[in-house]
C-alpha cells in the first residue's frame, strides 16, 4: 500500500535550539515502569506522527507528538500551566522552524507528567510564551506539546509500528533483540539521536552523510542542500511549504533522489524535501547533519533505540523498499473552527491539476467526490487526493458566499 500523506505536513519544531541547554541539568533517573523492567506505551498514528496520551496534575489529558528530533519535552498552551497556577522559572530564547526568528519559552520544573500505563514522572518542561504553532490545522486533531527525549531518553525506546505501542525498556533488565534484528551504531548529541547513511547526488555521486533520527519529522527524507559542496537541487522538483513548525511555515522543494541507502536497505527515486538553510543565521558545525530521516521512512522498520548505548536495533517490516507517494492535485489544505471540521485550501501548487481547475487559497472545501465534509476528516480528504495517477476528483468549495463544482484529473507533479 502506497504512502498517501501529503508532505507539506511534514516539521515540527525543526530544529530547535534552548540556548540555555547546560542551565536545565537533566532529569534525574526515575522508574517509570509499574514491574521495574518495561513499560509499553500505545500511540495513534495521524498523518505520519506518533500522537501518544499524557495527563498533566493526574487530572489534564494532552496530546503530545513523540519526537526522538527534540530534546526538550513542550507544551504549546500556556493557558494550560496559567490556570494550574504553576510558577515559570525563566523566560528563554529558542530558534524557530527556519532558525531565523527567536520565539521565547518558559521553563517550568517538577511537573508531574504521566503516559498510562507508565507512573508519573517529575520533570522540566518548556512552556511556549505564545503558541506559535499550526500544527493542529495541518492535522485535524488537537495536538498540545511535544515530547522529548527528556522523557524517555534515559531508556532503550522501542517502537513497534505496526502494533502502535511504543516500550521503555530499563537497561539493566534489557537483553539486545535477536531475531532478524541488525545493530548499528547512532551518535547522541544533546540526547538526539544521529546515524550516518549513503546518498547519491543528481549527478550520480555517492556521499556519506549525517541525519537526525526524527520522529517528529512527517517526511521520508529531507537534505539540507547548502550543509555540502556536493549536494544540489534535482532538475525536477516543485517549490512549496515543506510544513509547519515553530514559527510558522518551512519553505523549499519536494522531488525525488536518486538513491538512499540507510540500514542496508536501499530506496530508489525516494521522495525528498529540500530545504537551503540560511547560513547566516547558522553554524553548520552545530546543526551536526546535512539533513533528516523522518517518520515516514523509519516507520518501515521495527526500531530499538538504545540511549544509554548510543545504539539502534532495526528490522525492516516487509516490503521496505515499496514506493513512496505524494499528493497528485497540488492542494494543500487544512482543518479550522473549534471542532477543527472546516476544511480550508491553503496552498495550490503551481501548474497542478487542481490551479488548472481554478481553485485557489482560502477555498472552502464543502464536498469530495459529492461526499460532504461533515462526514470526512482531514486525512481522509488528504488520501483521495493522492490516489492513483489519471483519476478523476469532483470538488465542491465555497468561495465569497458562491458556491463552486470543479473537477481535474490526478498526475504526478514531479
Amino acid at each position: 500500500m502506497f504512502l498517501k500523506r501529503k508532505l507539506y505536513i511534514v516539521i515540527l519544531c525543526l530544529p530547535f535550539f534552548w540556548s540555555a541547554v547546560n542551565e536545565d541539568a537533566h532529569s534525574q533517573i526515575q522508574d517509570i515502569t509499574q514491574d521495574g523492567v518495561s513499560v509499553r506505551i500505545p500511540f495513534i498514528e495521524y498523518g505520519d506522527f506518533i500522537v501518544v496520551s499524557g495527563r498533566f496534575f493526574g487530572t489534564v489529558d494532552l496530546n503530545f507528538i513523540f519526537d526522538t528530533g527534540a530534546e526538550h519535552t513542550i507544551l504549546f498552551e500556556k493557558l494550560l500551566t496559567d490556570l494550574m497556577g504553576v510558577e515559570y522559572d525563566r523566560r528563554i530564547p529558542l530558534y524557530g522552524s527556519d532558525l531565523t526568528e527567536e520565539l521565547f519559552a518558559l521553563i517550568v520544573r517538577n511537573i508531574h507528567l504521566q503516559l498510562p500505563p507508565a507512573r508519573k514522572k517529575k520533570m522540566s518542561i518548556l512552556v511556549l510564551e505564545e503558541d506559535y504553532t499550526t500544527i493542529r490545522q495541518f492535522l485535524g486533531v488537537n495536538i498540545h506539546g511535544i515530547l522529548g527525549a527528556s522523557y524517555f531518553g534515559e531508556y532503550i525506546v522501542e517502537i513497534n509500528y505496526r502494533r502502535n505501542f511504543i516500550e521503555l525498556h530499563r537497561l539493566e533488565h534489557f537483553d539486545p533483540p535477536r531475531s532478524n534484528f541488525e545493530t548499528y551504531p547512532i551518535q547522541l548529541i544533546n540526547r538526539k539521536p544521529y546515524i550516518s547513511a549513503e546518498y547519491v547526488t543528481p549527478s550520480r555521486d555517492t556521499l556519506e552523510l549525517d541525519f537526525l533520527m526524527d520522529t517528529g519529522a512527517a517526511l521520508p527524507l529531507l537534505v539540507h542542500t547548502n550543509t555540502h559542496d556536493e549536494l544540489s537541487l534535482p532538475e525536477n522538483v516543485i517549490v512549496g511549504n515543506l510544513g509547519s513548525g515553530l514559527g510558522g511555515y518551512l519553505v523549499g522543494y519536494i522531488g525525488r533522489s536518486n538513491m538512499f541507502e540507510l540500514w542496508d536497505q536501499q530506496f530508489p527515486n525516494i521522495l525528498t524535501s529540500y530545504q537551503d538553510l540560511d547560513s547566516m543565521a547558522t553554524d553548520f558545525q552545530f546543526l551536526n547533519r546535512q539533513g533528516i530521516i523522518g517518520n515516514q521512512l523509519l516507520s518501515r522498520f521495527h526500531l530499538y533505540i538504545n540511549y544509554p548505548r548510543s545504539e539502534v536495533y532495526v528490522r525492516p517490516y516487509r516490503r521496505v523498499d515499496r514506493p513512496f507517494n505524494f499528493d497528485r492535485s497540488g492542494i494543500n489544505a487544512i482543518a479550522a473552527g473549534p471542532r477543527l471540521n472546516n476544511f480550508y485550501i491553503v496552498h495550490i501548487v503551481e501548474g497542478s491539476p487542481a490551479q488548472e481547475a481554478g481553485l485557489m487559497r482560502g477555498d472552502r472545501i464543502l464536498a469530495i467526490q459529492r461526499i460532504p465534509v461533515s462526514l470526512l476528516n482531514l486525512d481522509r480528504i488528504n488520501n483521495k487526493l493522492s490516489r492513483r495517477e489519471g483519476r478523476n476528483i469532483r470538488m465542491r468549495v465555497e468561495r465569497d458566499e458562491e458556491v463552486k463544482v470543479v473537477t481535474f484529473e490526478l498526475r504526478e507533479l514531479f
